[in-house]
Protein backbone atom coordinates (compact mmCIF):
# COMPACT_ATOMS: atom_id res chain seq x y z
CA UNK A 1 0.00 0.00 0.00
CA UNK A 2 1.17 3.54 -0.68
CA UNK A 3 0.39 5.57 2.44
CA UNK A 4 0.48 9.34 2.58
CA UNK A 5 1.03 11.09 5.90
CA UNK A 6 -0.31 14.60 6.46
CA UNK A 7 0.88 16.40 9.59
CA UNK A 8 1.96 19.91 10.51
CA UNK A 9 4.52 18.28 12.84
CA UNK A 10 7.27 15.79 12.03
CA UNK A 11 10.77 14.72 12.99
CA UNK A 12 12.97 16.07 14.45
CA UNK A 13 10.29 17.78 16.57
CA UNK A 14 9.87 16.18 20.03
CA UNK A 15 7.04 15.09 22.32
CA UNK A 16 3.63 14.67 20.70
CA UNK A 17 5.08 16.15 17.49
CA UNK A 18 7.23 13.02 17.15
CA UNK A 19 4.20 10.72 16.70
CA UNK A 20 3.91 11.14 12.89
CA UNK A 21 7.54 10.09 12.49
CA UNK A 22 6.92 7.01 14.62
CA UNK A 23 4.06 5.93 12.36
CA UNK A 24 5.97 6.77 9.17
CA UNK A 25 8.84 4.48 10.19
CA UNK A 26 6.50 1.71 11.32
CA UNK A 27 4.47 1.80 8.09
CA UNK A 28 7.71 1.65 6.12
CA UNK A 29 9.06 -1.17 8.28
CA UNK A 30 5.89 -3.14 7.53
CA UNK A 31 6.62 -2.89 3.79
CA UNK A 32 4.42 0.05 2.76
CA UNK A 33 5.59 2.94 0.58
CA UNK A 34 5.36 6.15 2.64
CA UNK A 35 5.28 9.81 1.61
CA UNK A 36 4.96 12.71 4.06
CA UNK A 37 3.59 16.24 3.70
CA UNK A 38 4.63 18.43 6.62
CA UNK A 39 6.00 21.83 7.66
CA UNK A 40 9.44 23.00 8.67
CA UNK A 41 10.34 21.97 12.22
CA UNK A 42 9.81 24.74 14.79
CA UNK A 43 8.13 23.08 17.80
CA UNK A 44 8.35 23.75 20.73
CA UNK A 45 10.33 27.02 20.65
CA UNK A 46 8.59 28.50 17.60
CA UNK A 47 11.88 28.90 15.71
CA UNK A 48 12.86 27.01 12.57
CA UNK A 49 15.51 24.45 13.50
CA UNK A 50 19.15 25.03 12.53
CA UNK A 51 19.98 23.38 9.25
CA UNK A 52 16.54 24.03 7.75
CA UNK A 53 15.88 26.91 5.38
CA UNK A 54 12.25 27.44 4.43
CA UNK A 55 11.50 27.09 0.77
CA UNK A 56 8.83 25.59 -1.45
CA UNK A 57 9.17 22.11 -2.84
CA UNK A 58 11.89 20.76 -0.58
CA UNK A 59 11.81 16.96 -0.63
CA UNK A 60 14.22 14.80 1.33
CA UNK A 61 14.48 11.08 1.86
CA UNK A 62 14.65 9.73 5.39
CA UNK A 63 15.49 6.11 4.74
CA UNK A 64 12.74 4.92 2.39
CA UNK A 65 10.39 7.75 3.41
CA UNK A 66 9.95 10.78 1.12
CA UNK A 67 9.39 13.93 3.20
CA UNK A 68 7.99 17.05 1.50
CA UNK A 69 8.10 20.26 3.54
CA UNK A 70 6.16 23.47 2.93
CA UNK A 71 6.82 26.90 4.50
CA UNK A 72 4.92 28.15 7.54
CA UNK A 73 4.96 30.99 10.05
CA UNK A 74 6.99 29.57 12.99
CA UNK A 75 5.39 30.29 16.35
CA UNK A 76 4.60 28.50 19.60
CA UNK A 77 4.09 31.22 22.18
CA UNK A 78 1.03 32.09 24.25
CA UNK A 79 -0.19 34.65 21.70
CA UNK A 80 -3.48 33.62 20.10
CA UNK A 81 -2.68 35.59 16.94
CA UNK A 82 0.76 33.96 16.68
CA UNK A 83 -0.63 30.45 17.05
CA UNK A 84 -3.38 31.18 14.54
CA UNK A 85 -0.81 32.44 12.04
CA UNK A 86 1.24 29.28 12.59
CA UNK A 87 -1.72 26.96 12.04
CA UNK A 88 -3.24 28.89 9.15
CA UNK A 89 0.07 29.35 7.30
CA UNK A 90 0.72 25.61 7.23
CA UNK A 91 -2.84 24.90 6.10
CA UNK A 92 -2.58 27.40 3.24
CA UNK A 93 0.92 26.34 2.25
CA UNK A 94 0.17 22.61 2.37
CA UNK A 95 -2.97 23.15 0.30
CA UNK A 96 -1.24 25.28 -2.32
CA UNK A 97 2.06 23.42 -2.62
CA UNK A 98 1.48 19.94 -1.22
CA UNK A 99 -0.41 18.18 -3.97
CA UNK A 100 2.56 16.27 -5.38
CA UNK A 101 3.45 14.84 -1.96
CA UNK A 102 0.11 13.00 -1.70
CA UNK A 103 -0.44 12.27 -5.40
CA UNK A 104 -1.35 8.67 -6.25
CA UNK A 105 -1.41 7.45 -2.65
CA UNK A 106 -3.80 4.63 -1.80
CA UNK A 107 -4.73 6.14 1.57
CA UNK A 108 -3.78 8.94 3.96
CA UNK A 109 -3.06 8.95 7.69
CA UNK A 110 -3.57 12.43 9.16
CA UNK A 111 -2.41 13.78 12.49
CA UNK A 112 -5.61 15.64 13.25
CA UNK A 113 -4.43 18.66 15.17
CA UNK A 114 -4.72 21.56 14.66
CA UNK A 115 -8.16 21.68 13.03
CA UNK A 116 -6.77 23.80 10.17
CA UNK A 117 -5.15 20.65 8.72
CA UNK A 118 -8.65 19.91 7.43
CA UNK A 119 -8.11 22.27 4.46
CA UNK A 120 -5.20 20.38 2.83
CA UNK A 121 -6.72 17.08 3.96
CA UNK A 122 -10.04 17.57 2.16
CA UNK A 123 -8.31 19.15 -0.83
CA UNK A 124 -5.73 16.43 -1.47
CA UNK A 125 -8.06 13.50 -0.69
CA UNK A 126 -10.76 15.08 -2.88
CA UNK A 127 -13.15 15.29 0.07
CA UNK A 128 -12.50 11.72 1.10
CA UNK A 129 -12.45 10.02 -2.30
CA UNK A 130 -8.98 8.90 -1.26
CA UNK A 131 -9.66 7.08 2.04
CA UNK A 132 -8.10 8.67 5.09
CA UNK A 133 -7.60 7.70 8.73
CA UNK A 134 -8.45 10.72 10.88
CA UNK A 135 -6.33 10.30 14.02
CA UNK A 136 -7.90 12.67 16.56
CA UNK A 137 -5.23 14.14 18.85
CA UNK A 138 -7.24 16.98 20.40
CA UNK A 139 -10.90 17.86 20.73
CA UNK A 140 -11.58 21.05 18.80
CA UNK A 141 -12.61 23.76 19.58
CA UNK A 142 -12.38 22.55 23.19
CA UNK A 143 -8.57 22.52 23.14
CA UNK A 144 -8.39 26.20 22.19
CA UNK A 145 -11.08 27.19 24.68
CA UNK A 146 -9.35 25.26 27.49
CA UNK A 147 -6.00 26.91 26.68
CA UNK A 148 -7.51 30.37 27.16
CA UNK A 149 -6.52 31.51 23.67
CA UNK A 150 -10.04 31.45 22.25
CA UNK A 151 -11.98 34.72 21.93
CA UNK A 152 -15.07 35.29 24.02
CA UNK A 153 -18.47 36.75 23.21
CA UNK A 154 -20.23 36.54 19.87
CA UNK A 155 -16.95 36.17 17.97
CA UNK A 156 -15.94 33.16 20.03
CA UNK A 157 -19.34 31.49 19.73
CA UNK A 158 -19.37 32.00 15.96
CA UNK A 159 -15.82 30.68 15.57
CA UNK A 160 -16.63 27.62 17.71
CA UNK A 161 -19.67 26.86 15.58
CA UNK A 162 -17.59 27.02 12.38
CA UNK A 163 -14.91 24.74 13.84
CA UNK A 164 -17.52 22.19 14.93
CA UNK A 165 -18.93 22.08 11.39
CA UNK A 166 -15.43 21.50 9.99
CA UNK A 167 -14.81 18.73 12.53
CA UNK A 168 -18.08 16.99 11.62
CA UNK A 169 -17.27 17.26 7.92
CA UNK A 170 -13.83 15.65 8.27
CA UNK A 171 -15.31 12.91 10.47
CA UNK A 172 -18.11 12.21 7.99
CA UNK A 173 -15.75 12.01 4.99
CA UNK A 174 -13.16 9.83 6.76
CA UNK A 175 -12.68 6.10 6.22
CA UNK A 176 -11.99 5.70 9.95
CA UNK A 177 -11.65 7.91 13.01
CA UNK A 178 -8.89 7.03 15.47
CA UNK A 179 -9.10 8.13 19.10
CA UNK A 180 -6.26 8.13 21.64
CA UNK A 181 -8.53 8.31 24.71
CA UNK A 182 -11.51 5.93 25.08
CA UNK A 183 -14.01 8.48 26.39
CA UNK A 184 -13.55 10.63 23.28
CA UNK A 185 -15.72 8.08 21.46
CA UNK A 186 -18.76 9.18 23.47
CA UNK A 187 -17.95 12.85 22.87
CA UNK A 188 -17.74 12.32 19.10
CA UNK A 189 -20.96 10.29 18.97
CA UNK A 190 -22.86 12.86 21.04
CA UNK A 191 -21.76 15.71 18.77
CA UNK A 192 -22.07 13.89 15.46
CA UNK A 193 -25.06 11.53 15.48
CA UNK A 194 -24.50 10.78 11.77
CA UNK A 195 -21.25 8.95 12.32
CA UNK A 196 -21.28 5.16 12.67
CA UNK A 197 -19.83 3.88 15.97
CA UNK A 198 -18.09 1.14 13.96
CA UNK A 199 -16.05 3.83 12.25
CA UNK A 200 -14.36 4.87 15.50
CA UNK A 201 -11.37 2.84 16.66
CA UNK A 202 -9.17 3.21 19.73
CA UNK A 203 -5.55 3.62 18.64
CA UNK A 204 -3.48 5.21 21.41
CA UNK A 205 -0.25 6.93 20.45
CA UNK A 206 2.95 4.89 20.75
CA UNK A 207 6.32 6.48 21.48
CA UNK A 208 9.67 6.67 19.71
CA UNK A 209 10.92 3.21 20.64
CA UNK A 210 14.41 3.90 19.34
CA UNK A 211 14.74 6.54 22.06
CA UNK A 212 12.50 5.43 24.91
CA UNK A 213 13.83 2.07 26.01
CA UNK A 214 14.17 0.66 29.54
CA UNK A 215 16.20 3.16 31.54
CA UNK A 216 18.46 0.32 32.71
CA UNK A 217 19.98 0.41 29.19
CA UNK A 218 21.11 4.00 29.76
CA UNK A 219 22.35 3.32 33.28
CA UNK A 220 24.45 0.42 32.04
CA UNK A 221 25.84 2.47 29.16
CA UNK A 222 26.91 5.21 31.59
CA UNK A 223 27.97 2.68 34.21
CA UNK A 224 25.96 4.69 36.71
CA UNK A 225 23.52 3.83 39.45
CA UNK A 226 20.85 5.74 41.35
CA UNK A 227 21.87 7.26 44.66
CA UNK A 228 20.13 5.02 47.19
CA UNK A 229 20.47 7.64 49.93
CA UNK A 230 17.89 9.79 48.17
CA UNK A 231 14.60 9.27 46.35
CA UNK A 232 14.09 11.44 43.26
CA UNK A 233 10.72 12.03 41.62
CA UNK A 234 11.12 13.62 38.19
CA UNK A 235 8.72 15.46 35.91
CA UNK A 236 9.75 15.84 32.26
CA UNK A 237 7.65 17.81 29.80
CA UNK A 238 5.75 21.01 29.18
CA UNK A 239 5.35 23.35 32.14
CA UNK A 240 2.04 25.06 31.48
CA UNK A 241 -1.11 25.81 33.39
CA UNK A 242 -2.81 22.55 32.38
CA UNK A 243 -0.05 20.47 33.97
CA UNK A 244 -1.07 21.51 37.49
CA UNK A 245 2.49 21.42 38.83
CA UNK A 246 1.74 23.83 41.66
CA UNK A 247 0.38 20.75 43.44
CA UNK A 248 3.85 19.20 43.22
CA UNK A 249 5.31 22.22 45.01
CA UNK A 250 2.62 21.91 47.69
CA UNK A 251 3.56 18.24 48.13
CA UNK A 252 7.23 19.18 48.40
CA UNK A 253 6.32 21.65 51.14
CA UNK A 254 4.43 18.93 53.03
CA UNK A 255 7.49 16.65 52.74
CA UNK A 256 10.07 19.20 53.94
CA UNK A 257 10.78 16.96 56.90
CA UNK A 258 12.03 14.27 54.46
CA UNK A 259 15.11 15.99 52.93
CA UNK A 260 16.16 12.75 51.22
CA UNK A 261 13.11 13.07 48.94
CA UNK A 262 13.99 15.22 45.93
CA UNK A 263 11.94 16.68 43.08
CA UNK A 264 13.35 17.49 39.65
CA UNK A 265 11.33 19.39 37.03
CA UNK A 266 12.71 19.18 33.49
CA UNK A 267 11.23 21.30 30.72
CA UNK A 268 9.91 24.75 29.98
CA UNK A 269 6.65 26.59 29.45
CA UNK A 270 4.56 29.58 30.38
CA UNK A 271 4.17 28.50 34.03
CA UNK A 272 7.85 27.82 34.71
CA UNK A 273 8.76 31.32 35.91
CA UNK A 274 5.82 31.46 38.31
CA UNK A 275 6.62 28.03 39.73
CA UNK A 276 10.32 28.82 40.18
CA UNK A 277 9.48 32.03 42.04
CA UNK A 278 7.01 30.17 44.24
CA UNK A 279 9.57 27.48 45.08
CA UNK A 280 12.18 30.11 45.91
CA UNK A 281 9.79 32.16 48.06
CA UNK A 282 8.89 29.04 50.06
CA UNK A 283 12.49 27.90 50.45
CA UNK A 284 11.87 24.57 48.70
CA UNK A 285 15.49 23.46 48.40
CA UNK A 286 14.32 19.95 47.56
CA UNK A 287 12.93 21.16 44.20
CA UNK A 288 15.24 21.63 41.21
CA UNK A 289 14.30 23.17 37.85
CA UNK A 290 16.50 21.93 35.00
CA UNK A 291 14.95 23.66 31.99
CA UNK A 292 14.49 22.29 28.49
CA UNK A 293 16.94 19.67 27.23
CA UNK A 294 17.31 18.04 23.79
CA UNK A 295 14.92 15.14 23.30
CA UNK A 296 17.89 12.81 22.75
CA UNK A 297 19.02 13.59 26.32
CA UNK A 298 15.66 12.87 27.96
CA UNK A 299 16.10 9.10 28.52
CA UNK A 300 19.51 9.58 30.16
CA UNK A 301 18.03 12.28 32.37
CA UNK A 302 15.13 10.01 33.33
CA UNK A 303 17.61 7.28 34.23
CA UNK A 304 18.92 9.45 37.08
CA UNK A 305 15.55 9.36 38.91
CA UNK A 306 13.74 6.70 40.93
CA UNK A 307 10.26 7.46 39.58
CA UNK A 308 8.50 9.70 37.07
CA UNK A 309 5.49 11.99 37.44
CA UNK A 310 2.52 12.40 35.09
CA UNK A 311 0.54 15.49 36.00
CA UNK A 312 -2.57 17.28 34.75
CA UNK A 313 -4.71 19.92 36.42
CA UNK A 314 -8.26 19.25 37.61
CA UNK A 315 -10.57 19.81 34.64
CA UNK A 316 -13.58 18.04 33.17
CA UNK A 317 -12.08 18.49 29.71
CA UNK A 318 -8.68 17.04 30.71
CA UNK A 319 -10.38 13.82 31.83
CA UNK A 320 -10.61 13.02 28.10
CA UNK A 321 -6.85 13.50 27.70
CA UNK A 322 -4.19 10.80 27.59
CA UNK A 323 -0.80 12.56 27.70
CA UNK A 324 1.63 11.24 25.10
CA UNK A 325 4.31 10.96 27.77
CA UNK A 326 2.49 8.01 29.36
CA UNK A 327 3.52 5.75 26.48
CA UNK A 328 7.09 7.04 26.71
CA UNK A 329 7.26 6.31 30.44
CA UNK A 330 5.79 2.83 30.12
CA UNK A 331 8.23 2.00 27.31
CA UNK A 332 11.05 3.33 29.51
CA UNK A 333 10.21 0.80 32.22
CA UNK A 334 9.97 3.22 35.14
CA UNK A 335 7.62 3.38 38.15
CA UNK A 336 5.15 6.22 37.84
CA UNK A 337 3.13 8.51 40.08
CA UNK A 338 0.11 9.96 38.31
CA UNK A 339 -1.63 13.15 39.43
CA UNK A 340 -4.32 12.66 36.84
CA UNK A 341 -7.96 11.64 36.39
CA UNK A 342 -10.08 10.12 33.63
CA UNK A 343 -8.68 8.19 30.66
CA UNK A 344 -5.03 8.79 31.52
CA UNK A 345 -5.50 7.54 35.06
CA UNK A 346 -7.34 4.43 33.89
CA UNK A 347 -4.56 3.61 31.44
CA UNK A 348 -1.92 3.94 34.14
CA UNK A 349 -3.90 1.76 36.57
CA UNK A 350 -4.32 -0.91 33.88
CA UNK A 351 -0.56 -0.90 33.26
CA UNK A 352 0.25 -1.81 36.85
CA UNK A 353 3.13 0.68 36.79
CA UNK A 354 1.61 3.58 38.69
CA UNK A 355 0.17 4.98 41.88
CA UNK A 356 -2.65 7.46 41.20
CA UNK A 357 -3.97 10.52 43.02
CA UNK A 358 -6.64 13.04 42.00
CA UNK A 359 -5.38 16.31 40.48
CA UNK A 360 -4.97 19.09 43.01
CA UNK A 361 -4.72 16.76 46.04
CA UNK A 362 -1.37 17.88 47.48
CA UNK A 363 -1.70 15.81 50.66
CA UNK A 364 -2.58 12.73 48.62
CA UNK A 365 0.35 13.33 46.27
CA UNK A 366 2.73 13.75 49.20
CA UNK A 367 1.47 10.47 50.65
CA UNK A 368 2.08 8.61 47.36
CA UNK A 369 5.57 10.08 47.01
CA UNK A 370 6.39 9.01 50.53
CA UNK A 371 4.94 5.55 49.94
CA UNK A 372 6.99 5.04 46.77
CA UNK A 373 10.12 6.39 48.44
CA UNK A 374 9.68 3.82 51.21
CA UNK A 375 9.26 0.91 48.75
CA UNK A 376 12.14 -1.41 48.12
CA UNK A 377 13.95 -0.98 44.79
CA UNK A 378 12.73 -4.48 43.89
CA UNK A 379 9.08 -3.53 44.38
CA UNK A 380 9.50 -0.40 42.25
CA UNK A 381 11.17 -2.47 39.55
CA UNK A 382 8.26 -4.91 39.53
CA UNK A 383 5.91 -1.98 38.85
CA UNK A 384 8.19 -0.73 36.10
CA UNK A 385 8.41 -4.14 34.41
CA UNK A 386 4.63 -4.46 34.47
CA UNK A 387 4.39 -1.13 32.64
CA UNK A 388 6.82 -2.16 29.93
CA UNK A 389 4.97 -5.45 29.36
CA UNK A 390 1.69 -3.54 29.09
CA UNK A 391 3.23 -1.18 26.54
CA UNK A 392 4.49 -4.03 24.37
CA UNK A 393 1.10 -5.75 24.35
CA UNK A 394 -1.17 -2.74 23.92
CA UNK A 395 0.58 0.50 22.96
CA UNK A 396 3.58 -0.34 20.77
CA UNK A 397 4.09 1.24 17.35
CA UNK A 398 3.67 -2.17 15.72
CA UNK A 399 0.29 -2.76 17.38
CA UNK A 400 -0.97 0.77 16.59
CA UNK A 401 0.22 0.77 12.97
CA UNK A 402 -1.40 -2.61 12.35
CA UNK A 403 -4.77 -1.25 13.53
CA UNK A 404 -4.48 1.74 11.20
CA UNK A 405 -3.46 -0.32 8.16
CA UNK A 406 -6.24 -2.80 8.88
CA UNK A 407 -8.84 0.01 8.93
CA UNK A 408 -7.48 1.60 5.75
CA UNK A 409 -7.24 -1.73 3.91
CA UNK A 410 -10.89 -2.41 4.66
CA UNK A 411 -11.85 1.04 3.41
CA UNK A 412 -9.84 0.66 0.18
CA UNK A 413 -11.64 -2.60 -0.56
CA UNK A 414 -14.98 -0.81 -0.20
CA UNK A 415 -14.05 2.11 -2.48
Amino acid sequence: MKIGILSQWFDPEPGPAAIPGVFAREFSRAGHEVTVLTGYPNYPEGKVYPGFRQRIGRVSNVGDIAVSRVPLFPNHNSSASGRLANYASFAASATAFGRSALRDVDAVWVYNSPVTVSLPLLTHTRSGRVPYFLHVQDLWPDSLIESGMFPGGVVGLSAAAVIRRIVRLTEDRSAAVGIISPSVRDVILSRNPNISPAKITYVPNPTDETLFRPVSVYREAKKSAIDRDTFTLMYVGAIGEVQGLETLLDAAWILKARPEIRFVIVGDGIARGRLERDAADRGLSSVEFVGRIPKESVPEMMATADAQLVSLAASAFLRHTTPSKIASLLASEVPIIGQIAGDGAELLVASGAALIVDPGDAAGLAHLVESMADMSPQDRQRMAASGRNFYDRNLSAKVAAHKIVEALSGAINEY
